[in-house]
């Protein structure tokens, strides 16, 4: 059986992650600065999660198939970049104290967790040989 390192450090990354996203949510209606220190600290760990994937992840890996390989990559960007976006509209949010839609943002981080998790990082630990995992975990692990 192939290991799944890179699945498990990563799932524990999106648990920690999805913590984080509660904390927020349940630091609504503090003092907007308490507020705020909460919506950094899960603001900084998305941003390190999506740059893992993106520099640490990406950049590494060198599918056999190349077509089939790279497949799903424009798609995981695009649900970054959605993702970037949108928390930038929640931070701006925030700060003028207007209502923010916790629920759909939730759904949009489920589902790219979800698909991360059964589609990418299983493809990951099944193609890649041994070297090439512990070149990309130590890369992650520099970052988390």
């Amino acid at each position: 059986m192939k290991s799944t390192a890179i699945l498990d450090l990563m799932i524990k990354d999106h648990g920690k992650i999805v913590k984080l996203l509660l904390d927020v949510e349940k630091s609504i209606g503090m003092e907007l600065i308490s507020t705020m220190k909460v919506f950094d600290t899960f603001e900084w760990e998305l941003e390190k999660h999506i740059f893992i994937e993106e520099k640490a992840i990406f950049t590494s890996y060198k599918p056999i198939n190349i077509v089939e390989g790279y497949k799903m990559v424009p798609e995981l960007i695009q649900q970054h970049n959605d993702i970037l976006n949108r928390l930038r509209v929640m931070r701006k949010n925030l700060m003028w104290q207007r209502p923010i839609d916790y629920d759909e943002f939730k759904e949009l981080i489920m589902a790219h967790k979800t698909f991360e998790e059964v589609s990418l990082y299983p493809k990951l630990d099944q193609e890649l040989d041994a070297s090439q995992k512990e070149e990309i975990m130590k890369k992650i692990r520099e970052i988390i």
